[in-house]
């Protein structure tokens, strides 16, 4: 995929005419969310601009250790901070998101400042009313659209370690470590030329993977054996994390990932879900799919949410059980798709 001559000329158009730029990203922000975001700022402040990444909350431990996650402002810390920032921004980028939804109580602030705004993002249907825009779903992930943007536009000789790093750790997490939506073979070209840059892929891999606590391995545990619920008449199958178990295994942000995987790991399961409590009565559900199976498409029907064919995710202001009822409901609407 190579990106067309008038959005090329209109980014580079873009970056010349402005100075300031406002990174921005979801809330829960995930490797792909941070990795690209600090890609993209440390290309601009090598190009002499002025950058500042806006999250609405924070990112996992486990991501922590990249180059420049220490200048990153956390809108739910320095409302006025952030705030300030975007009525001085020229531009403001929207990352890994393509609704104002999805960055909650910021969406308001920006729209606000009227300021014209650049979204890059690889997921379905965009909402977001964006000046600019390069939207691909065919990309693996919101970093491989950042680097084919940089060097598209001629500026991979800017390509740094720390660059390269922020960039991998996108690729790497968006895809369950290169598990799905990574068949295209040149997602692979541009991990080899990140590789060339100097990046250290085994060290990423272990700050990524494993740096988990004892507690969630033990919260694991416990989901695997007592929260996981098999329905064989649907190939399908859901896990669920309590906020007792968050609270008596010290859950911390991040805890979670990769959990939601593990069921497509039994034979014949091809759709799952992990759903999380959380207080009054909200309930966030991540799905995962095998195969043509729509988690995106299931996750807006039932839970006004949304994402990508085989991962997705979505909401309901409802009990845990509650959810699951809904959940069941939509398995038994999906059984065709489901048992075929």
């Amino acid at each position: 995929m190579k990106l067309q001559k008038s959005e090329i000329e209109e980014i580079k158009q873009c970056i010349e005419q402005h100075q300031i730029f406002a990174i921005t990203t979801h809330a829960n922000p995930d490797g792909d969310a941070v990795g690209s975001s600090l890609a993209l700022s440390a290309l601009l402040r090598s190009l002499g601009k002025q950058t500042c990444i806006i999250m609405p909350n924070d990112c996992p431990d486990f991501l922590k250790w990249l180059v420049g996650y220490d200048s990153i402002l956390l809108f739910d810390k320095q409302p006025q901070k952030a705030s300030e920032f975007f009525h001085k921004a020229d531009v403001i980028f929207c990352l890994d998101y393509n609704d104002l939804e999805r960055i909650e109580e910021m969406g308001a602030v920006i729209n606000k400042t009227k300021k014209p705004l650049f979204l890059i993002d690889h997921h379905p249907c965009p909402i977001c009313n964006a000046t600019y825009m390069v939207s691909e779903t065919s990309a693996c992930s919101t970093a491989e659209l950042v680097y084919r943007i940089i060097v598209d536009c001629g500026f991979e000789s800017k390509i740094t370690k720390e660059i390269a790093e922020a960039l991998y750790t996108g690729i790497i997490t968006d895809t369950g470590g290169l598990v799905h939506n990574s068949t295209n073979p040149e997602v692979y070209q541009i991990i080899a030329k990140l590789l060339s840059a100097g990046i250290d892929k085994d060290f990423i891999h272990e700050q990524i993977f494993n740096v988990f606590s004892f507690e969630r391995l033990q919260l694991m545990g416990v989901v695997l054996k007592d929260n996981f619920v098999f329905f064989p008449e649907y190939n399908a199958a859901y896990m669920f994390i309590t906020c007792k178990n968050q609270k008596d295994f010290n859950f911390q942000l991040g805890d979670s990932e990769g959990l939601v995987n593990l069921p497509l790991s039994v034979k014949n399961i091809t759709f799952c879900a992990l759903f999380t409590e959380y207080p009054n009565a909200v309930t966030k559900v991540s799905f995962r799919s095998k195969g043509s199976f729509p988690a995106n498409v299931f996750a807006k029907e039932f839970f006004n949410g949304g994402g990508h064919l085989n991962a997705a995710g979505g909401r309901l202001p409802c009990s845990l059980q509650e959810a699951f009822a809904v959940f069941v409901k939509g398995l038994e609407a999906y059984k065709k798709m489901l048992v075929l």
